[in-house]
């Protein structure tokens, strides 16, 4: 029983780990959904888990920091900027999101 246990508990954090905080995949999906051309709920949602599959640890951290209000986007260096806007683009392709006009 006791193994039993440690595995559920094993299995359940490995799972909480992979797929990170929701908390911050709804921050950056909220960000998508402001501003002059919003996004859906469902195209936001599917390009911040994207997003956070493709960007490495720190530009995903970066875009956190940004959406929760952290860090202001002009701060960032045009190297930043350009390397976020990889997996944004991974992230249109994967989600089928138009992101140059309707």
């Amino acid at each position: 029983m006791k193994k039993t246990k440690l595995m559920v508990i094993g299995m359940a954090t490995i799972m909480l780990a992979a797929c990170g905080s929701s908390d911050d995949i709804d921050a950056v999906a909220a960000g998508m959904m402001t501003g002059s051309d919003p996004a859906s709920e469902k195209d936001a949602k599917c390009m911040a888990k994207s997003i956070k599959k493709n960007a490495s640890d720190d530009q995903w951290d970066t875009l956190v920091k940004i959406n929760k209000g952290e860090i202001d986007e002009q701060d960032l260096s045009i190297d930043e900027t350009l390397a976020l806007a990889a997996p944004a683009f991974a992230a249109a392709v994967d989600c089928n999101v138009d992101l140059f006009g309707k």
